[in-house]
C-alpha cells in the first residue's frame, strides 16, 4: 500500500461526483396532475394493498 495522498483523494471525490451528476439516469422532472380518491377508508385502502402484495410473484 502506498502513502495516504490527500490531493489524489479529492481529485477522485471530484470526478466522482462529476459523473453522477452529468449520468443520464437522473429522474426527469415530472409535470402532472395528481389525484387522490378520498372517498375510500383507511380499511378499504389496506385491504387493496394487501390483495396488491398478495398478487405479486
Amino acid at each position: 500500500m502506498g502513502n495516504y495522498d490527500q490531493r489524489e483523494y479529492e481529485r477522485r471525490e471530484r470526478t466522482i461526483s462529476e459523473i453522477e451528476s452529468e449520468s443520464d439516469d437522473q429522474p426527469e422532472e415530472y409535470r402532472g396532475k395528481i389525484t387522490f380518491d378520498e372517498d375510500s377508508s383507511t380499511d378499504e385502502l389496506l385491504e387493496n394493498l394487501r390483495k396488491i402484495k398478495s398478487d405479486e410473484p
